[in-house]
Order: structure tokens, then C-alpha cells, then sequence
């Protein structure tokens, strides 16, 4: 099969590998769609903790063609999509918790194991959860990273109707993030640069209410209860800090890839509580799929750039160059 593989530190490539036999408790899944994440250029470019050789790729969505002896409760055929973190010790305290993304012994497709930039995934029965019946495969693609922003906005940072939220960065998971706080009854603001002008005019399409530029923030220095920071660069962090209002809560969302200078004296004396999500727990994930199923969050206007596998690096120099929001390769259907 085709599979786009890192292969040591400095190769990143598309190459043709045999595929595994399934184990009795895993699933084989043929994969349809399969999205570029900033976390997997940060793996390609080694600033994220990976192990090579190893296929990338942890958004995904596909159909079962192939289950072991002992898969009880998922059939061939079936639409899925799974969880990041397959496999874990299950008996630490982080397992018996429900945070299996915080074990020690975590290996999580696309970085440990191998993941959805192939035409085929393999994975272990109790990582997989099945795709509403009316929700595209498209769409379900990325369930993957609303599940990343329900984790930080709801289960750890528990937004609020009548919030005021400030989302800064507004590339896809900025404005997961922003559909997440308007499904929370938030009232949603974007921030961005004059880079972001276009996004910034297509923000009302993703629930927010106002939206201004970096350039502006002056007038806007602690005018929210909540600050949302999506862009992972030092110069978003600390304005979030100086948006929050006294007492707020900061929710750091976006991944920097190295150490960054951070106004923690400013964190705290304004008494801003700090919170974060790391990847998903299976909750995260529940709560995204109710979210796509009810239609309170819909993803669709987020795909804009479609790659077959083949075309593998204009697809990520698509990514780099920021160009429209999540890019998603199509492998066949």
C-alpha cells in the first residue's frame, strides 16, 4: 500500500510497504480522508516527539474492511474514525482516569504508531467509535482536532453561555475553537493579523461576533472573560495574557514546538487561572460526535483543499503557505 512515511530525521516521503497482518482485537480500516494537522509539520520539521521510521497522520476517517477474531462490537463496513492514542498500559492512574493521552507508555498514531496517511490503518477495537449516519466522511475527518478544542474548552476550561471569549489565531483550530465557544452559548471575538484578513471577514461563518487585528489591541486590554490561545507563537500568548481580564482564564491551545518567552508575572497579578488540553481523552471525543450529530458544530466550510496522496507536498506546502483552512488528502473511495 501507499503510505507517506517519515523515514529518520531529514526523509519525509511517499513509499509503496507491505501490509501487516491484524492482530485478534484490532480493526483494518480503509482510510477515505485523512487531514494535515500543524502537529505534523512540526514532526517533519523535529520539533515534536516522534519515532521513525513511522507514517504520519492522526485525523482520519474511513470504513472497516477487515476485523480480528476476537472484535466484537464493530463490523465490516462500518464508517469510523479513532482515537490518537491507541495504545497505553490501561492500569496507571492516568488510564483508570480516562486521560490515557498522559501515560507513560502513550504511543499515538502518526507519531508512535504508524497512522492515516496511508491507504490503510490498523487499530485496536476500543479506540474506534463509529461516524453519525448523516455526517460525511469529509467532515469526519475532522473530528479528530474538534475533539482537541473540546478538551480545552469544555472539559478542562468549561466555557459558559454568556462568556465573552477571545479566540487568537484563526486558522482551523481557531475557528474550531470559536465553534466550540458559540456552541457553549459564548459570545465570540477573533483576533488576528493583516495576514488574516480574509479569515477574519469568514469569522462569522464559524460563530464569532466581532473580530479585529492584533494591531488594535490596545482598546481591547482585559475585555474578556476568557482568552483562547490557537496561533502557537510567543507574540499571541502574551497578548492573550494582557486581553484577559483580571480573574479570567487563559486556554492555551495551540502547540509552540519549542520554549517561547511568557509574562507569568502578568499571569499572575491578575489572578488569571491557566489551563490547556493535551490531545483528547474518549469523553473529548463523545462530546465532538454529539456536537456533529446535533449540527451545533458544522465543519464543512472548514475543507477547503482536497489532495490526492500522490500530491503529497503541494498539499503540505498548501499547509505552510496558510493558504484556506484544513487541507485533507483523498485517498479512494
Amino acid at each position: 500500500m501507499k503510505a507517506l512515511r517519515k523515514l529518520n530525521d531529514k526523509q519525509f516521503t511517499l513509499v509503496t510497504q507491505p501490509l501487516r497482518d491484524v492482530a485478534a482485537n484490532e480493526v483494518l480500516i480503509k482510510v477515505h480522508y485523512a487531514g494535515i494537522c500543524g502537529t505534523d509539520l512540526h514532526i517533519i520539521d523535529n520539533e515534536y516527539r516522534h519515532r521513525t521510521p513511522v507514517t504520519l497522520g492522526h485525523e482520519y476517517a474511513g470504513t472497516v474492511e477487515q476485523i480480528g477474531a476476537s472484535v466484537q462490537d464493530v463490523e465490516i463496513g462500518e464508517r469510523v474514525v479513532s482515537l490518537t492514542a491507541v495504545h497505553t498500559c490501561g492500569v496507571c492512574g492516568y488510564c483508570q482516569q480516562q486521560t490515557p493521552m498522559l501515560c507513560e507508555e502513550r504511543q499515538s498514531i502518526g507519531s508512535f504508531v504508524d497512522g492515516a496517511f496511508a491507504e490503510y490503518i490498523i487499530v485496536p477495537e476500543h479506540a474506534v467509535y463509529k461516524i453519525p449516519e448523516h455526517l460525511s466522511l469529509q467532515e469526519a475527518a475532522l473530528t479528530e482536532p474538534l475533539a482537541c478544542a473540546v478538551r480545552c474548552l469544555v472539559e478542562r476550561g468549561a466555557v459558559r453561555a454568556g462568556d465573552d471569549v477571545l479566540i487568537s489565531g484563526p486558522g482551523t483550530l481557531g475557528m474550531l475553537a470559536a465553534l466550540v465557544a458559540h456552541s457553549q452559548g459564548a459570545n465570540v471575538t477573533i483576533v488576528g493579523t493583516k495576514m488574516d484578513e480574509q479569515r477574519l471577514k469568514e469569522a462569522s461563518t464559524f460563530g464569532a461576533h466581532h473580530t479585529f487585528y492584533t494591531d488594535d489591541k490596545e482598546q481591547y486590554i482585559e475585555q474578556f472573560d476568557v482568552v483562547v490561545e490557537c496561533a502557537g507563537n510567543e507574540y499571541s500568548a502574551n497578548d492573550c495574557i494582557a486581553y484577559c481580564k483580571k480573574s479570567g482564564l487563559y486556554i492555551q491551545l495551540g502547540l509552540f514546538g519549542k520554549k517561547i518567552p511568557f509574562d507569568a508575572d502578568l499571569l499572575l497579578t491578575k489572578e488569571i487561572s491557566y489551563t490547556n488540553g493535551f490531545a483528547t481523552t474518549p469523553r473529548s471525543w463523545e462530546i465532538a460526535l454529539q456536537l456533529l450529530e446535533t449540527k451545533k458544530v458544522q465543519v464543512a466550510p472548514l475543507i477547503t483543499n482536497i489532495f490526492s496522496l500522490d500530491d503529497w507536498e503541494e498539499a503540505f506546502q498548501t499547509m505552510r503557505r496558510r493558504e484556506g483552512y484544513k487541507t485533507l488528502f483523498q485517498l479512494e473511495l
